[in-house]
């Protein structure tokens, strides 16, 4: 059960993914705010504070990982979860190595998206009161991990 209306911002440029997520979601009880490139995705951003980002990797008009790097600047409390139909894992270390909270590889395991969706917004909850600093300071070794493993 949902105590608070959490915002999402949902991005893919496939509609029909796009409305089976966000149905799923509105499902769940979150609001959602849902967009098919990075431009309107942006527009969304600007316009409104929102909780969690998900993000599907290629876009028309940017990827996903620029989205984020875009997002991060302008809500830095905010989890991105990337979506990807590309199993590379160069992918998935740069969107980590970027970041995001986690990958979802496509297709989509619904029970599995739902669960990664209520742990970045459990994240995000403990992050903006106060209590995930170290958590950060993981999230940083994760990524400076990545760098050093696509170094050998």
């Amino acid at each position: 059960m949902v105590r608070h209306t959490y915002r999402i911002l949902l991005v893919d440029d496939d509609v029909s993914s796009l409305e089976v997520l966000g149905e799923v979601l509105k499902r769940a009880g979150y609001e959602i705010f849902s967009a098919e490139n990075g431009y309107e995705a942006l527009k969304i951003i600007q316009g409104d504070s929102i909780d969690l980002a998900i993000l599907d990797y290629e876009l028309p008009d940017t990827t996903g990982l620029e989205l984020l790097q875009q997002i991060k600047p302008m809500q830095p409390s905010v989890p991105v979860i990337i979506m990807s139909g590309n199993p590379s894992q160069n992918i998935r270390l740069d969107v980590f190595e970027a970041g995001a909270y986690t990958f979802i590889p496509k297709p989509i395991n619904l029970r599995q998206f739902q669960q990664f969706v209520a742990q970045a917004l459990n994240f995000r909850q403990r992050w903006t009161s106060g209590s995930e600093t170290s958590s950060y300071v993981i999230q940083i070794k994760k990524s400076i991990f990545f760098r050093w493993i696509r170094k050998k």
